[in-house]
């Protein structure tokens, strides 16, 4: 709840409204300040000895927003609606307004006396706060008068108020967290569907192409060698249409995971294999090193991973400059689970600056409108992306100039041993 502002939460409209209505009902001034003290509306029913003095004065206002805010803050530590001297000698009182436990504004009252005026303690905050003395003690004589009683009857209201608004901002809170969700959710399946329509037309155009040429030329080598691309693709594109299937049946942009046993060595290698062979480039080199803290079985959503991998390890032999690619993986305690540690590196000598830092901002924030431009690029990590968090891991790519590009990604999986 960290920066939830009042007036996020309720339109400063509706609380000018309310806190009108309350300084009209108790015959008292009233005010409605955020956290800090500061208002968030007019004054209602505010004295001249109040509005055009003490706060026209730059540390008259400072120090009654202080007063507000621990009016506010005392009523919090002491369970109960706090009455209490201001500043400038007037009788206030404060009730604070909470989201749950954190306490995001006050309804402040009063501006009354309750007591004879003692005119040489009211001179002397003059001086202090550089007003004009007899001004200042003529606009405190004309301050209401009301029995401690009624202040108290009234600050007792003035506290059931700000439950009620209490009550409303929570409400509104979480109408605005569920929005937010619906409109994460929006967004995701946007970019979800985006990745696969393209992947779809690019798999297709591939295939189509290949297979005019394969006819022409009358080669059946060219024809077994599509048939072999069809193959291999096809299956991977069943699987993405199986995980839009899933997605279709998202609840609150959650995606059930599908965690199976599966080898790890053994899957990386494959992709590794398929890719060179489907993207032609038998001159690229890879080098695999798994290290002997990652277990021959793991268990985890063997889809996703190789999803994520494929497309990773696919974008990295796609850059022109690429020759040879490491993919190195190693495990560390996280808890109950193992943290599988994957590092992918090209010597591709990098991405521009640019596009490594709109990668990484999506990859954190999920920024969507990143995804056009970093598509047309060749990053693509739209659903690299989502299909991580997916999985609770996380991704950062990272840039060597004149190098290459290294992307490390960390998902927790559990040994398979341990089920």
């Amino acid at each position: 709840m960290q920066n939830v502002k009042l007036t996020d939460l309720i339109d400063p409209g509706i609380l000018q409204k309310i806190q009108d209505s309350l300084s009209d009902y108790i015959g008292m001034a009233s005010l409605i300040a955020d956290e800090n003290g500061t208002p968030v509306t007019a004054g209602s029913g505010f004295t001249d000895f109040c509005n055009n003095l003490t706060r026209k004065s730059a540390l008259g206002c400072t120090r009654c927003e202080q007063c507000d805010k621990q009016g506010a803050l005392e009523t919090l530590q002491n369970g109960k609606p706090a009455v209490y001297h201001c500043h400038a000698g007037l009788v206030d009182y404060a009730a604070p307004i909470m989201l749950e436990n954190t306490f995001i504004g006050s309804i402040i009252g009063g501006q009354v006396l309750t007591n004879p005026l003692k005119e040489e303690d009211f001179r002397r905050t003059a001086r202090e706060l550089s007003i004009d003395e007899d001004t200042y003690v003529n606009a405190a004589k004309k301050v209401p008068y009301r029995e401690l009683a009624d202040v108290e009857r009234a600050a007792k209201f003035l506290s059931e108020i700000a439950s009620g608004l209490s009550d409303m901002a929570y409400k509104n809170y979480i109408a605005l967290q569920n929005s937010k969700k619906l409109e994460r959710a929006a967004h995701s399946q946007t970019a979800f569907i985006i990745d696969i329509s393209a992947s779809i037309q690019r798999d297709m155009s591939h295939w189509i192409e290949s297979a005019k040429l394969a006819v022409d030329k009358q080669d059946y080598l060219s024809m077994s060698r599509t048939l072999d691309d069809i193959t291999i693709r096809g299956t991977e594109l069943l699987s993405t249409l199986k995980d839009t299937v899933e997605y279709a049946r998202m609840n609150d942009g959650e995606i059930e995971l599908s965690e199976t046993e599966y080898n790890f060595e053994k899957l990386l290698t494959g992709i590794c294999k398929k890719t060179q062979r489907y993207l032609h480039t038998g001159n690229t080199v890879f080098h695999i090193q798994i290290d002997d803290s990652v277990p021959t079985f793991l268990l985890g959503d063997e889809g996703r991973i190789s999803q994520v991998l494929t497309k990773v390890i696919s974008n990295a032999v796609n850059c022109p400059k690429t020759t040879e690619i490491t993919v190195s993986a190693h495990c560390r305690a996280a808890s109950y689970a193992r943290l599988l540690i994957i590092e992918i590196s090209d010597n591709s000598g990098g991405m521009t600056e640019e596009e490594l830092a709109n990668a990484n901002d999506y990859l954190i924030n999920h920024d969507f409108q990143l995804i056009e431009s970093m598509e047309a690029d060749g990053i693509g990590p739209s659903i690299i992306g989502l299909l991580i968090k997916q999985m609770s891991g996380t991704m950062k790519i990272s840039c060597m100039k004149n190098v290459g590009t290294t992307y490390t990604i960390q998902i927790p999986q559990l040994p398979a041993e341990q089920v």
